[in-house]
């Protein structure tokens, strides 16, 4: 499989990457973003402002990233399947495997994936046609446009305006581009705009964040804990006793982030001691680590449209039956994941591969493969009864069977034989991983030999 040159993939690309700009966007526009204890700080939705704050909220909270690459990382994982004459699925493979300007399919998909799951703007699929071809032409490259950079018009002709990195704003024809987003609104004025995953955790996940800040700086020291009111010492010792810790403290740092208790002693024997302590911040009361982290990947696990056991072993030790998990992963596949990858083949299906091509994820799971296997034998013991029964012929029972996917179209062409090298109907498996790795061998070969 030959992969295309990155540079005829930039010449008809949008996008105009310059490293000097980039440096300099970098060092003068730093990416410095905290957030307050609730989600009303979280700018309304919907907004560009919004997706900012979401874009860095995920980074921060440990257990939301890690649920948002698990996502990402699933569907990333999938094999694809490409069925139709062999030169064009050959061709076909070479677009995809050559996506986002060479950097290969899987880190195509893993950029739109986080789009699509982490901002309300959705992902941004550009579909690059070399010039002077028309709008129904096969693109001849695919890659990712930065969610934050593309902004929805309304327009069905001009869904999408892009701002490249020298500024410069793109209109973008719905043949250029196809804006992919979760749960996209139905209100007509927000044509395009979605409700992204982490929107739907953002609650949960700023909370589960704070007492994350809070037991961090707990540790550390490093906080403002409450007011202690003192009697029986004059101010000024109680004032220099602390200061004199926190010097300590300073002194020692780098070995112990924990400070020692305040030790002072009363200069009127006859005069007693007594000190209170107001707590100006803590945990919510009734507080449970163990409660809380379960509602939260509960939480997760609705907030992506999956099964719990995605990101965590169920709730007290049970695992539950083989039965049981079998039925929550085949459930999770109409849901969200399922959904994404329903978009995904559409797109592809309708906006980028040759009408003689078909475009399907499979799934690399074991279990997945043998539900699919024994449904197929199912369905062919059916046949085999209803042929033996006299009640359809064996060409209606492979037409039957050419319909439900389980033999492919090429055993319904009578003249199969006949057709001219390359136009033969191919069924080929992607495995996307190792194709990964063959596309950049083949692009770093490429580099090389330029170099020479």
């Amino acid at each position: 499989m030959a992969i295309i040159d990155p540079e005829k993939l930039l010449s008809i690309s949008v996008q105009n990457p310059q490293p000097e700009i980039m440096s300099q966007m970098i060092s003068e526009n730093p990416i410095v973003m905290y957030f307050a204890s609730v989600a009303d700080t979280v700018p309304a939705w919907p907004s560009k402002a919004r997706d900012l704050k979401l874009r860095q909220l995920w980074k921060e909270e440990p257990m939301l990233a890690g649920a948002v690459f698990s996502m990402c990382a699933k569907l990333c994982a999938l094999d694809y399947k490409m069925t139709g004459p062999a030169r064009s699925v050959n061709y076909s493979n070479t677009i995809l495997q050559s996506a986002d300007l060479g950097s290969g399919w899987v880190y195509f998909l893993m950029k739109m994936m986080q789009d699509i799951f982490t901002t309300d703007n959705g992902g941004f699929m550009e579909l690059g046609r070399r010039p002077g071809a028309s709008s129904t032409s096969i693109p001849a490259a695919i890659g990712h446009l930065d969610s934050a950079r593309c902004r929805h018009t309304g327009n069905p002709l001009i869904p999408v305006q892009y701002e490249d990195q020298r500024g410069t704003v793109h209109d973008l024809p719905w043949f250029s581009v196809r804006p992919i987003a979760d749960m996209p609104t139905p209100q007509q004025e927000l044509r395009g705009w979605g409700y992204c995953a982490v929107s739907r955790v953002l609650r949960a996940a700023q909370i589960l964040r704070d007492i994350g800040v809070y037991k961090r700086q707990k540790l550390s020291g490093k906080r403002v804990p409450g007011m202690l009111f003192v009697q029986g010492i004059r101010r000024g010792i109680v004032k220099e006793a602390i200061t004199n810790a926190m010097v300590q403290e300073q002194e020692q740092e780098g070995r112990s982030l924990y400070t020692g208790p305040v030790i002072l002693s009363s200069n009127d024997a006859g005069m007693p001691v007594d000190a209170k302590l107001i707590e100006l911040a803590g945990l919510p009361d009734g507080y449970d680590e163990d409660t809380t982290f379960k509602w939260y990947i509960s939480a997760l696990a609705l907030g992506f449209g999956t099964h719990y056991s995605e990101f965590a072993p169920l709730p007290g030790g049970n695992l539950g039956t083989a039965s049981q998990v079998e039925q929550m992963s085949d459930s999770a596949r109409g849901k969200g994941p399922g959904l994404i990858v329903q978009l995904f083949e559409y797109n592809l299906n309708y906006f980028v591969l040759p009408e003689t091509v078909t475009f399907q994820f499979t799934s690399t799971e074991s279990g997945a493969e043998r539900i699919r296997v024994e449904l197929a034998h199912a369905r062919a013991r059916e046949r085999a009864l209803r042929v033996n029964s006299g009640e359809i012929t064996p060409q209606q029972a492979l037409q039957i069977a050419v319909s439900a996917g389980d033999a492919p179209e090429s055993f319904l062409d009578t003249v199969g034989e006949m057709n001219e090298p390359g136009t033969e109907v191919v069924e080929r498996i992607v495995r996307s991983t190792a194709d990964l790795r063959q596309s950049f061998d083949a692009v770093q070969a490429l580099i090389a030999r330029r170099k020479l």
